[in-house]
């Protein structure tokens, strides 16, 4: 093969600029102190390269994270130390009103500091970290627990009514009440003998059904207790006001009429009302002072690969009676207040085996 000149010249031109592009690549090693600067540089030499700034860029966001949660778990610690020391003050405030030695004025003072027991309670399990709630799980930006309402519409069932042929045509409009109270009691109120308003009979389960109370006569306000099963919540189911009297609003007697006196023997049975069909039901909604409204799902932080931690407690667990818990503080407290009030040391003793 002939070598021309022109041959020549190119490959002097083709190894001065491979030189030129050698000491240019030189150079920038030089200045970046890096040997790779581009892909092409080294291909293998990039791509571990560039999973080692992967990895980096990984662990950094764990290390934030991992600080993060830290703060969390400090700030969430302050308040379960508070929520301790509540539970504290309050067992010993209780105790402290079981004796012999306490009394009615006592228990009333002792009971007022009770509630604001409750209420500080209340406050810590909505407790926040800047704008986050710490116990409400993964709805961070919900508060954890709500105040719930007192009253509740009855829900009348018809099912049970033993005359079938007027069961589906029970007007249930005409037997409206509401239930006033907090309780996790699930009442039935079962009208047990045909009749209105004082010559219906009745039977009252604080426990869905399973066991009833004696039969008593219905009244417009009736106390929602079974002697032989739980301890009253004070529940009330409410046909009209607190004092027994239907009034005119109901528009089913011409004046007020007390249902406590012995006037209702002798009154008119067709003008007292409507008539309660025998096997009538009327159903409470289990209704706690307080409830949880957060996420049962906690929140976690990756430690690892496919390794996550929950680094919170929700305000379920910690004060509801959910999980390892099965006391709602709550509930619980209330009741104990009520108990003071009324100057039932018998009832605190009970209570404070809980």
């Amino acid at each position: 093969m002939r070598v021309t000149e022109t041959i020549k010249r190119d490959q002097v031109l083709g190894n001065i600029q491979r030189n030129a592009q050698k000491l240019q690549d030189l150079q920038l090693e030089m200045a970046t102190g890096q040997r790779i600067n581009k892909p092409s540089d080294d291909p293998l030499g990039a791509t571990m390269a560039q999973d080692i700034v992967t990895n980096i860029s990984k662990q950094r966001q764990r290390l934030a994270n991992l600080a993060d949660s830290i703060s969390w778990l400090e700030r969430s610690e302050i308040e379960l130390i508070k929520i301790n020391e509540f539970l504290d003050k309050a067992k010993t405030l209780v105790m402290s009103q079981s004796t012999s030695s306490a009394n009615e004025d006592t228990r009333n003072a002792t009971a007022g500091e009770i509630k604001d027991i409750r209420d500080a309670l209340f406050d810590a399990g909505n407790a926040r970290s800047g704008k986050l709630y710490l116990f409400s799980g993964i709805k961070s930006l919900t508060p954890a627990i709500k105040h719930n309402y007192i009253l509740q519409p009855a829900k009348v069932e018809t099912e049970k009514i033993v005359q079938g042929d007027i069961r589906d045509l029970v007007d249930v409009t005409q037997f409206q009440a509401q239930f006033e109270g907090f309780s996790n009691n699930p009442y039935v109120l079962k009208i047990t003998e045909s009749g209105p308003w004082g010559r219906a009979r009745y039977q009252i389960s604080d426990d869905g059904g399973q066991n009833w109370g004696p039969e008593l006569s219905l009244r417009p306000v009736v106390d929602m207790i079974n002697p032989s099963g739980k301890e009253s919540d004070q529940v009330k189911l409410k046909f009209s006001d607190d004092r027994g009297e239907l009034q005119n609003k109901v528009n089913l007697l011409p004046d007020a009429f007390d249902f406590s006196s012995e006037k209702v023997e002798d009154f008119d049975i067709s003008e007292l009302g409507p008539v309660f069909p025998e096997g009538m039901e009327f159903v409470f909604t289990p209704n706690p002072p307080i409830s949880f409204i957060g996420s049962p799902q906690k929140k976690e932080t990756l430690i690892a690969d496919g390794i996550t931690v929950p680094v919170t407690v929700t305000a379920n667990e910690l004060l509801l009676g959910e999980g390892e818990i099965e006391v709602d503080t709550f509930s619980l407290l209330m009741s104990l207040e009520r108990a003071l009030e009324t100057n039932d040391g018998s009832v605190l003793a009970e209570k404070l085996q809980e």
